[in-house]
């Protein structure tokens, strides 16, 4: 887990949200590969294993394993719009097949979610496994795309994470979430920049200056 990261993560629990605190056991770089993340509200503690952090409670992982295609990880890289390092990029599911070869080609963190058993972290890629909410702060990501297994739910997930003007990635048959325009489509996957659809603000009170 990618230190910096940390900052970005949320305990899933039904609670106010709240940042976690970590504990490192083991470290490389600026990669946790052992350690324990802490919620400050209920005390819940999640392990980081491998440079993963277990949000998942035990849960087996179901993404299936996926061979690192150099065209695939090309046209990712474009479809997110990574042409400068900027935040980090969330990928999904089988998306993460291609992070070592994207890591390759960019120098931006990239976080995977449920990766396969393959995918080995460290040197920009941190994990975390979860069978439920993506612990994730709301609009903290560059851009996600989101790989097998897809669902309606996890793709409208994973828009909530991603900034506004950043990108969203998905396959053809998934819906295109609310807050997501389509700027293009393939019979693959696609394309979508968040937009404020789904961000609601406050009313923010004015006040007079002093004169």
């Amino acid at each position: 887990m990618f230190i910096e990261l940390v900052d970005m993560l949320r305990c899933p629990r039904p609670h106010a949200e709240s940042w976690l605190v970590v504990a490192s056991s083991r470290m490389h770089d600026r990669d946790i590969m052992e350690g324990v993340l802490g919620c400050p509200v209920c005390r819940t503690e999640y392990p980081i294993e491998g440079g993963i952090a277990r949000f998942d409670e035990g849960a087996r992982c179901l993404t299936p394993r996926r061979p690192p295609d150099e065209a695939k990880a090309i046209r990712l890289a474009a479809f997110l719009d990574l042409t400068q390092p900027r935040g980090y990029v969330l990928l999904v599911g089988t998306a993460g097949s291609q992070a070592r070869l994207l890591r390759e080609l960019v120098e931006v963190p990239l976080l995977l979610v449920n990766p396969a058993d393959d995918v080995a972290m460290g040197d920009g890629l941190s994990g975390v496994t979860t069978m439920g909410d993506l612990p994730l702060a709301r609009g903290s990501a560059h851009g996600a795309a989101v790989g097998e297994p897809a669902s309606d739910a996890l793709a409208a997930a994973a828009a909530e994470i991603v900034r506004l003007g950043g990108r969203l990635v998905a396959p053809a048959a998934i819906a295109v979430p609310a807050g997501v325009t389509e700027l293009v489509r393939d019979d693959r996957a696609w394309v979508g920049e968040r937009d404020a659809g789904s961000f609601p603000s406050s009313p923010i009170p004015l006040e007079r200056g002093p004169r």
